[in-house]
């Protein structure tokens, strides 16, 4: 009985995403966090990748915070334990009251894809003022893993 236990610990965290949202030039504000399956999680500080899978904290924990210019801060999601659902959400990120885009994810457990997907809020530059890059996910199956969205703001 207690393999099978273990069994379903890895089918539900075995499908993780770490989302580093790194705020080059300007202010950052993340809005609108929501988690359609599985949980976020963290270490004993809000903000900071990794950490343990059991230590869940809900979006509130997240919502509005203000990522300083030249920082960054991370955002972790996993499948919840004995689960075979993996892990699915999104969040906006803001320039003050100003909508960027929308970051979302989806890292279903069972399947050969997963999705990583930034949509920008507004054309592409010179109507859109910012450029926005991610990096690092996995799209074939497993963890989606440690992702890195960096947001930077074009001068006017």
């Amino acid at each position: 009985m207690e393999l099978f236990k273990l069994q379903e610990n890895e089918m539900a965290y075995a499908q993780w995403g770490t989302f580093i949202i790194h705020a080059v030039n300007f202010d950052i504000t993340i809005k609108n966090i929501t988690h359609a399956w599985g949980k976020l999680y963290d270490s004993k500080q809000i903000g900071i990748a990794g950490g343990n899978k059991d230590n869940e904290y809900g979006p509130g924990a997240v919502e509005g915070k203000v990522i300083k210019s030249g920082q960054s801060l991370a955002i972790n999601a996993c499948g919840r334990e004995g689960a075979s659902s993996g892990t699915e959400g999104s969040f906006d990120i803001y320039d003050g009251q100003i909508f960027v885009g929308t970051y979302s994810w989806e890292c279903p457990w069972g399947s050969k894809k997963n999705s990583s997907t930034w949509n920008s809020a507004g054309s592409q530059p010179m109507f859109n003022r910012y450029i926005t890059q991610q990096s690092g996910a996995n799209l074939n199956g497993g963890a989606l893993g440690t992702v890195i969205i960096q947001t930077a703001k074009l001068p006017s």
